[in-house]
């Protein structure tokens, strides 16, 4: 079936900032594993490619700059070697501040959760603030995950912070350290205990920080003078002492911290009574427990409103959600070249968490990137580099989530099952392996390197193989676009599709005009162009005008891929996929 759709108008805004992310962490004693746990969805709206650098250690030194306006930062002389999931977005006068998760070869781990506004309403910044280098200098200057906290603490007291409220969660094969940083030069710092598990929403969870932790008596006399806190009277609660009471509880966040405590604990958790910074749970939590937190969609509870359509553009906003842009679970090692990242791109719920370890000298071509010319255009992205390519691991990953859910009720059962299937011979893969890589470190920890690279080159380019297997049975149509669309056209104008359609399924007459659609697969269905007229065309084909969308606020001048639903009164669809260059942005 050939499709042919032509754009008139639209125009362009630069992509979404950051702005929610789940993070799940279990100390060692609570562990199935017994090792320390690290899961996080990172989450980020419009459009982005993920892009994985395997960091080498570097003996170096001089400055950089991130942000255009933040601090120049000091560069260590030494940097361990680091994996870096980075999140790519273009952002024309930007890049992305708080996104990534880092690995370093010390064997700590790094990841971080918006907890949306504090109070502080009169920062205190020097030279400019510092924001993504928060991160990216942890991540190279760290030996360990208390170490992790003395040297974010240092650089969030030299500095201040450029954000208005975000968790940072480090971790190393023995302890698991919380720091919650405010707009400013005040933080607060928690440990989760070794018989612990601990759940991040996006909203601030420490609130008794550790009384000995850096930073901790200026948190508290700024609270006072602010009046925030009164000593007088209450016990210091840090979490509402500096949540802006509209980021306070917010019910979004309040499920998802519930829910996920509720998976972990195998109980009910009553928020009312206040959920808790981290808990002893009743057995010992494996990775898939983490994933089953992961991938949640609020199922079997109220907060489901998904109607048995796709639960990712819920109102009630759950876990794995249509923002979300990788799903990483880690088991730190010892031998910090075996610690093993589970990773899924996209929605987890749709992807196979396919294993990597630290140890690869190299990431598989389809997810790698130049790791130093990452690093240099972090804050200038060029659009280019959020072109569709098949060559981009990334988009094999996202076709099959924007085909299934239009199809959700009818597809992802089926393709669930598969790619749990091919996850449980992963996992029993690398059972088989791991004691074989172990035996080469003791006798030639060169080729054992070798051996890791070669394997996760095989599970991943495996894992692309199934998806792109389960993608074919969707039965997505080709949709034919112009090479190029001028965003610069007449934003009131509409556009037009036009499709060869067989039999009378769906002909002008039969389509649901609030749900026949069109836009991209990061934006949520009510921001799509909906249809504003259908007319029946010569040899059964059919022409459908559309509105401009809310859609294109979020699009990049880029190859894009753009996504039909077609849906009649008989509550059957049709999804189709066409590519074209947007060009003219900023003009």
């Amino acid at each position: 079936m050939g499709w042919l759709l032509m754009i008139v108008g639209t125009v362009l805004l630069t992509a979404g900032r950051a702005f929610a992310c789940t993070t799940v962490l279990v100390g060692k004693n609570a562990s199935a594993t017994g090792e320390v746990l690290v899961g996080h969805n990172e989450d980020s709206s419009g459009r982005y490619v993920m892009r994985t650098h395997i960091v080498p250690a570097l003996s170096r030194g001089g400055t950089i700059r991130f942000e255009p306006k933040a601090a120049v930062l000091s560069l260590p002389r030494e940097r361990p070697k680091l994996f870096w999931s980075e999140a790519r977005p273009f952002v024309s006068d930007g890049g992305a501040s708080f996104c990534d998760l880092y690995v370093n070869g010390h064997g700590v781990v790094l990841c971080s959760d918006n907890c949306g506004k504090s109070r502080e309403d009169a920062p205190e910044l020097t030279e400019g603030g510092i924001g993504y280098g928060l991160r990216r200098l942890t991540a190279e200057r760290a030996r360990s995950a208390y170490n992790a906290v003395e040297v974010a603490g240092a650089l969030i007291d030299r500095y201040g912070y450029i954000d208005s409220g975000r968790s940072y969660h480090f971790a190393d094969k023995n302890e698991i350290w919380v720091l919650q940083v405010v707009n400013g030069k005040h933080y607060a710092v928690k440990r989760v205990q070794d018989d612990e598990i601990y759940v991040n929403p996006n909203h601030y969870t420490i609130r008794q920080p550790d009384p000995q932790g850096p930073g901790f008596e200026k948190l508290l006399s700024y609270a006072v003078q602010r009046g925030w806190h009164d000593p007088r009277k209450e016990e210091f609660d840090f979490a509402r002492s500096y949540q802006a009471p509209e980021s306070y509880r917010v019910v979004r966040n309040v499920h998802r911290h519930r829910r996920g405590l509720e998976i972990l604990l195998e109980r009910e958790v009553d928020p009312e009574a206040g959920l808790p910074f981290s808990a002893k749970p009743s057995r010992k939590i494996g990775v898939e427990d983490i994933e089953k937190v992961l991938r949640c969609h609020f199922e079997d509870t109220p907060q489901d409103v998904s109607g048995g359509d796709t639960p990712h553009f819920m109102r009630t906003r759950p876990i794995c959600v249509a923002t979300t842009l990788e799903s990483t679970v880690v088991q730190i090692r010892e031998n910090h070249d075996m610690t093993l990242i589970w990773r899924a791109l996209g929605r987890p719920c749709l992807s196979p968490y396919s294993p990597w370890y630290f140890g690869i000298v190299c990431a598989p071509d389809a997810y790698a990137g130049d790791s130093e010319e990452a690093l240099k255009t972090h804050f200038s992205v060029p659009p280019s580099d959020l072109d569709y390519s098949k060559d981009e691991a990334w988009f094999h990953y996202t076709d099959l989530q924007a085909a299934v859910d239009p199809l959700y009720g009818e597809k992802a059962a089926e393709v669930k099952a598969a790619i749990a299937e091919f996850e449980s011979t992963l996992r029993s893969e690398v059972r088989y392996f791991e004691p074989l890589a172990l035996e080469h470190f003791n006798t030639d920890p060169e080729k054992a390197r070798g051996l890791l690279t070669g394997s996760v080159a095989d599970w991943s380019a495996r894992t692309l193989q199934k998806l792109d297997e389960l993608y074919a049975k969707i039965g997505v149509q080709a949709v034919e676009l112009p090479r190029e669309i001028d965003v610069r056209a007449d934003t009131e104008k509409t556009f037009s599709v036009q499709i060869a359609v067989c039999g009378a399924d769906f002909c002008a007459e039969s389509l649901v005009p609030e749900k026949t659609l069109f836009g991209p697969h990061y934006a949520p269905y009510s921001k799509w162009s909906r249809v504003l007229e259908a007319t029946a065309r010569e040899e059964g084909k059919l022409r459908l005008s559309f509105a401009v969308g809310e859609w294109v606020k979020n699009s990049t001048p880029c190859l894009t891929d753009m996504w039909l639903i077609l849906e009649n009164e008989k509550g059957r669809r049709l999804v189709g996929k066409g590519l074209t260059t947007l060009t003219g942005a900023g003009a």
